[in-house]
């Protein structure tokens, strides 16, 4: 590679950026440097709604070594980028650039720095702890550079201690990840690449067909048939897929089991593959007879169900490759023209983002929660079970949605696991019997339940304001260690307080700014070192230290 190389990326993001982002007041390195990083963070970010992101150019005196930030809602993802523009494209990024970059990094996370707090603006700084409450949410560093060689080991080796710090819960995916973008793969982005043309042949049985208003063959495919896709293409048959393949081990595992334990029923258990194509043809055999279909399907792009295909890929030369060809999938193929493109992106969105029945809905089932809705009824609340259901009641205070009732329960629970589980991942409260049955039963108490919901409302609100208001490892406290401080707040008052009819909760909560502080204040005192505070509130043993080392309980 060479500055020719470097002459082309600033002729790129020049025409991409320049007119909007240009500021007269830096010299043009400042101004390529600052672009740059922007560029990096439209690289990383997949989402194509621009209306779910934030996106802030933070190069200047006081960025703190971060030069852009992106957070992307609909991906889950926040992105923090430095840039480092090298006109001539020789060498690699400085250790103390990246230093520096690492400890405003885990300023905006939380984490215990020396350094001061990184400079973002309030909004984006919002977005970063929003999107960090939400669970499964990432986090990706980006170094990008237009100089050619790789980051040296000394300089990466603070990178990858930062990822194992972020990264440090066993049993769930990675939280952080780390990508360099040198010149040569700068250049690749700036090229006009298509990509890939897979072109796929299948056999379709009991197949159906719709014209109208775009033309739509749907039917099972055998399983071993959509394994042996991924075998030879592998993540080529995703190019257009928003998600591409998410590691997500409970889905891998679900899949798996059923292939093995139960085939037969896998085209009922699986929700389906959505194939897009720029042509599809059927094999004049299959035309006349709708028993079996022989199809070829030229550009396809496999847009949703990118884990189920690359699970049964990775079955094959295995113990549950003997399942595959016994278990079907129900597939459907959509013909999108290149002519159509919008179209192709719109069924992209919406088949991913549609129609998904969590945990959380089944618990529509339970007796319990009908009884819940009536007792909760009489005390003056409208309990909301279903998640796209619409309340009647015009008053917020007087409406309880089921997930936050789960989330106020666990809190309320006499340890403190079922908080971490809140903190770690809610749908656990739905998906596992234990924890569901401990919440949600006979016992289940109506005002208890609804006092649990006042409280933690209230804890949020406090936390709300102070993460506004706070850095460093404080602020972490504020956003991630909520529903464990919430735990506390209702383990001071005590069972007995909240199921007492006569208890007056406001009068109790009086104090609660200042209660909150005195928690989070003796937390900052004895919290580990070099911690991202979203994992160790995710960690019960770490929250039982927490907890037991600063004497709030």
């Amino acid at each position: 590679m060479s500055k020719f190389h470097v002459s082309q990326i600033e002729t790129r993001v020049r025409a991409l950026y320049g007119d909007n982002y240009w500021t007269a007041k830096l010299d043009d390195f400042a101004n390529l440097s600052r672009i740059l990083a922007l560029h990096a963070v439209h690289l990383s970010l997949s989402s194509a709604d621009d209306t779910n992101r934030v996106i802030e150019i933070t190069d200047g005196g006081d960025d703190r070594g971060i030069d852009a930030v992106g957070v992307d809602f609909g991906a889950k993802l926040v992105v923090f980028v430095q840039s480092k523009w090298r006109q001539d494209g020789t060498g690699s990024m400085a250790l103390g650039d990246v230093l520096k970059f690492l400890q405003g990094v885990r300023s905006l996370l939380g984490m215990k720095s020396d350094a001061e707090p990184a400079h973002a603006s309030e909004t984006t700084r919002l977005a970063v702890s929003d999107l960090l409450k939400t669970p499964g949410a990432k986090i990706r560093l980006v170094t990008v550079t237009t100089a050619a060689d790789p980051l040296s080991e000394e300089v990466a080796a603070p990178i990858v201690e930062l990822l194992d710090q972020l990264n440090d819960l066993e049993g769930i995916e990675p939280l952080a990840s780390h990508v360099h973008i040198a010149q040569a793969a700068l250049f690749s982005s700036i090229s006009d690449q298509a990509r890939p043309a897979v072109n796929l042949k299948l056999q379709m049985i009991d197949w159906g067909r719709a014209a109208e208003p775009q033309k739509m063959y749907y039917g099972r495919v055998s399983a071993a048939e959509l394994a042996g896709w991924y075998t030879t293409h592998r993540d080529e048959l995703f190019a257009e897929n928003i998600r591409v393949v998410i590691p997500r081990s409970d889905i891998n595992e679900g899949i798996l089991q059923t292939i093995r334990d139960e085939p037969q029923n896998f085209v009922f258990y699986n929700n389906g593959v959505t194939v897009l194509a720029g042509s599809i043809e059927i094999g004049p055999g299959g035309a006349l007879n709708r028993d079996v279909g022989y199809f070829e399907l030229k550009r396809a792009s496999i847009v949703n169900g990118a884990q189920t295909v690359s699970t049964l890929g990775a079955a094959m030369g295995t113990e549950y490759e003997a399942g595959l060809g016994s278990a079907f999938v129900l597939v459907r193929c959509i013909e999108v023209p290149e002519a159509e493109e919008e179209l192709g992106r719109s069924i992209t969105r919406y088949a991913n983002t549609q129609n998904e029945v969590s945990s959380q809905d089944f618990a529509f089932l339970d007796k319990e929660q009908h009884r819940l809705v009536r007792e909760l009824g009489v005390l003056g609340y409208e309990y909301i079970l279903r998640s796209a259901e619409i309340p009647k009641s015009k008053n917020p205070e007087k409406i309880i949605e089921l997930r936050e009732a789960a989330v106020a329960l666990a809190c309320a629970a006499p340890s403190v696991n079922l908080a971490v589980v809140a903190k770690r991942e809610v749908s656990l409260l739905f998906s596992n019997p234990s924890f569901y049955k401990t919440l949600f039963n006979e016992q289940t108490d109506p005002l208890r339940l609804s006092r649990a919901v006042e409280i933690t409302a209230a804890v949020d609100e406090v936390l709300d304001k102070l993460e506004r208001q706070a850095d460093g490892v404080q602020a972490g406290i504020a956003v991630h260690g909520r529903r464990v401080i919430a735990h506390i707040v209702m383990r001071k008052l005590g069972d007995k307080f909240l199921k007492e009819p006569a208890s007056d909760v406001k009068a109790a909560l009086t104090n609660l700014e200042d209660e909150v502080l005195g928690y989070i204040s003796a937390f900052v005192g004895v919290f580990p070192e070099n911690s991202y505070p979203g994992n160790v509130f995710k960690n019960q043993g770490r929250v039982s230290y927490l907890i037991e080392a600063s004497g709030v309980l």
